[in-house]
């Protein structure tokens, strides 16, 4: 296959191409700028916006938010701010969006597929550098992908939007409802197929949809592409995507501990943007022992960020007053910024 970062012709034939391979009554058909790409056996869904192919390419990762919905949906915003002065490529894990499930779906698999990708040419250019930019959990993908030394040779730094913390209590906190999954794996799997969780997830999806056009700022209403949006939820709302969303969380814990193994490198310049997503919760809830976890994990949280940044050698960490998690749909100007300021680190260095 050739190089998909490279014509908007080429783009758009393969675009057509993948929708023929995709096509079914389960998933709407892929969008235009968007790819299925073969790797380690299974295809992913990259999604491309944008022409300026000399500054870095910028990796757009996604992690999920209350309901794990984890896909490039969450970046539809953003990538259409960034789009204008980057090319960019949001990259579906195994699951999620258009991307193939597959039997074991995990963040490390992730971080094969993701070299996979831009160490073969088919995809990106061998010498191309690189941004990431990873919302939540997807940081434990780049933990482990930024081992590989060819890799990190390419990677002029590291945007995390509120990473999963790496310390004791914190995945703990994270994992005592996905821990259950596990034990309980089977009957969560027949539900699910039984039918019985449609109404829930459909609840889910209807708030997921007002709860983002409450928060998208005027400015940026244009952006908003609900043709994509609307698509993407159609395929969340699918039994078997909900059941490979919850195999994917029950090995939730590997994921942790194994990136807890693989801190980023030093010599990574690094911008941590921080929201203050978590004290949202506190303000629901009436469980006494579930706040002081909550109350914890935001304590660690910020203390863990602060510490990751010192030991960038041009690291900084950014607290950002909000308590909306999606920055990606609110603020894409101060990702932006944290990107500008990590290629002023590289250059500088």
């Amino acid at each position: 296959m050739a190089r998909l970062l490279r014509a908007s012709v080429l783009t758009v034939v393969l675009a057509m191409m993948s929708g023929l391979l995709i096509a079914n009554v389960e998933q709407p058909a892929i969008p235009l700028q968007s790819h299925l790409v073969e790797v380690n056996g299974h295809q992913l869904h990259l999604h491309q916006k944008g022409k300026n192919t000399e500054a870095p390419l910028l990796v757009l990762l996604s992690g999920p938010t209350d309901n794990w919905h984890s896909d490039s949906a969450w970046w539809i915003v953003a990538q259409d701010v960034l789009a204008e002065n980057y090319q960019t490529v949001a990259i579906d894990r195994a699951g999620q969006a258009w991307s193939q499930r597959i039997d074991a779906p995990s963040y490390q698999q992730f971080a094969k597929d993701v070299e996979a990708l831009l160490l073969g040419d088919f995809v990106v250019e061998d010498n191309r550098r690189l941004i990431f930019v990873a919302f939540a959990s997807s940081n434990l993908t780049l933990n482990s992908l930024l081992t590989n030394t060819a890799v990190l040779a390419r990677t002029e730094g590291v945007v995390l939007i509120d990473p999963d913390v790496l310390t004791q209590h914190s995945i703990n906190h994270y994992t005592s409802e996905t821990d259950r999954y596990k034990e309980g794996w089977q009957g969560l799997e027949d539900y699910i197929r039984s039918g019985k969780y449609d109404q829930r997830i459909e609840q889910k999806l209807v708030a997921e949809r007002e709860h983002l056009n409450s928060i998208i700022p005027s400015e940026h209403v244009e952006r908003m592409d609900w043709e994509y949006y609307d698509a993407v939820e159609m395929i969340r709302g699918a039994r078997e995507y909900q059941v490979h969303k919850f195999l994917e969380a029950s090995g939730y814990r590997e994921d942790l501990l194994t990136a807890k193994q693989s801190p980023l490198p030093a010599e990574l310049p690094l911008i941590i943007l921080d929201t203050d997503f978590e004290s949202a919760y506190l303000e629901t809830l009436d469980d006494e022992a579930v706040k002081a976890s909550i109350a914890k994990w935001r304590q660690e949280g910020i203390e863990w960020y602060f510490e990751l940044a010192q030991k960038s050698q041009c690291g900084a960490y950014w607290p950002v007053a909000t308590q909306e998690h999606l920055l990606m749909m609110t603020q894409p100007e101060l990702i932006e910024q944290a990107i500008r300021k990590v290629q002023a680190c590289s250059e500088g260095s």
